[in-house]
């Protein structure tokens, strides 16, 4: 008995010691990529997250249409004028939710079935559940495939992977609203369905691969260790406030943009949502870069604190074409920044080995911003009679709320400032 008692101390200790022991950083260098096999397969999922999370951007299950705010203004304006605006936002979050897991056939389905659809219930099929269901599945894959072919800069390459869902989301936004205006929008999910065939068919047969059942290392899929450690709630208090404050401008800055600029081209009145989505994908690349030097948890927090400044300080107060694209730019670049680093930084704090189950775990807080974020957006707009201070208030507040959530945890495994972590 007093045996048993004593291993199962040393287990415990053994376990809180793996919980608060450091990870070594940076990771290394050895090895740090496999050619252009490694590349293929980062084209590959580059390819799936531009086809896929850039029609819908799903950060691990997590999907913000990037190319909705085109859809939201056309069904707005043509389809459903006498709809809330909470109402269709929240058919742009829907998808959002991680409740099944599919993949690139059903992504092509739901497209499909898009085209016939005439009433807003069954948008919300096809374009909510449908395709969250199938980013259920692609985007986590996506995301872990580099990191078995690169292992120094493996920050970089899951960025360049995530930029992907920007460079396609600002692709479709620009060509997207075209679409719809010469031949209607059940032509356009034609189209782009045909589109989805051909580029996500090509790009299955880059992805590949590099571990074998063998090679690969003992997962840790649950612990209830977890629960006991303040420095995993601080994290997940920061995953679960950064995602409601994330979603407004991606949603919204369409409207704004013709609310506060009359008489605007169709195509001028589209461009804040491209540049933003351009700026992302050049900021969900340069954060890995950074990253990989400064340590995931510190560009997370810097990340994640512009980014709910920006809505604070700049959004509060623009009111011109030049200031809404000069805010595109400066959001863009740091809002989606947590997209690129949150395998980074589970990994950092817990180690690889906890890496699949927790970022599952975390994914969990993720989901009420996603679902809900911007559906409180919208309807903040509509209760306050448009007053865009006060949603710029709101999306920024949270975001800072979440940055403040990771300091507990930056400073209880780092006590030193400006150290590498």
């Amino acid at each position: 008995m007093v045996v048993a008692q004593e291993k199962s101390q040393e287990a415990s200790a053994e376990k809180n010691a793996v919980l608060d022991s450091p990870i070594e950083w940076p990771p290394s260098k050895a090895s740090p990529y496999s050619g252009r096999r490694g590349v293929l397969v980062v084209l590959g999922c580059f390819i799936f997250s531009a086809a896929t999370v850039g029609w819908a951007l799903f950060p691990l299950v997590l999907t913000v249409r990037l190319a909705w705010g085109v859809t939201e203004e056309y069904f707005r304006t043509h389809m459903f004028p006498g709809t809330a605006d909470s109402v269709l936002t929240a058919l742009g979050s829907l998808s959002s939710v991680p409740f099944l897991a599919a993949g690139a056939l059903l992504w092509i389905a739901s497209m499909l079935a898009s085209a016939f659809c005439t009433e807003v219930w069954q948008f919300f099929i096809t374009m909510g559940v449908m395709q969250g269901i199938a980013d259920a599945l692609v985007f986590p894959v996506i995301v872990a495939l580099p990191a078995q072919w690169f292992t120094r800069y493996q920050g970089f390459a899951t960025g360049v992977v995530v930029a992907g869902s920007s460079l396609g989301g600002a692709i479709a936004s620009l060509i997207y609203r075209e679409m719809l205006s010469a031949v209607g929008l059940r032509k356009s999910l034609v189209i782009f369905t045909a589109i989805d065939v051909v580029s996500l068919g090509a790009a299955y047969f880059m992805i590949e691969e590099r571990q074998n059942e063998q090679e690969r290392p003992e997962l840790v899929w649950f612990d209830v260790e977890f629960f006991r450690d303040p420095v995993f709630w601080s994290v997940a208090g920061c995953f679960f406030f950064i995602v409601f404050g994330y979603l407004a401008p991606i949603f919204l800055i369409s409207t704004f943009t013709v609310e506060k600029v009359s008489n605007l081209p169709e195509l001028l009145a589209a461009l804040p949502v491209v540049v933003l989505n351009l700026s992302a994908a050049l900021g969900r690349t340069l954060v890995g870069f950074v990253a990989d030097f400064f340590g995931p948890v510190n560009s997370l927090l810097v990340a994640i604190a512009l980014s709910g400044l920006t809505q604070l300080v700049v959004w509060t107060f623009v009111s011109t074409y030049g200031g809404i694209m000069a805010f595109a730019i400066l959001y863009g670049f740091f809002c989606g920044c947590f997209i690129s680093l949150v395998s980074a930084v589970v990994a950092r704090i817990y180690g690889a080995d906890r890496l699949a189950g927790l970022s599952g775990l975390l994914l969990l807080f993720n989901t009420p911003g996603y679902a809900a974020g911007a559906p409180i957006a919208g309807a903040i707009l509509g209760a306050t009679g448009n007053d865009w201070r006060v949603v710029a208030g709101y999306g920024g507040a949270v975001q800072i709320l979440g940055a403040l959530c990771l300091v507990y945890a930056r400073f209880k495994r780092e006590p030193k400032v400006f150290a590498v972590y």
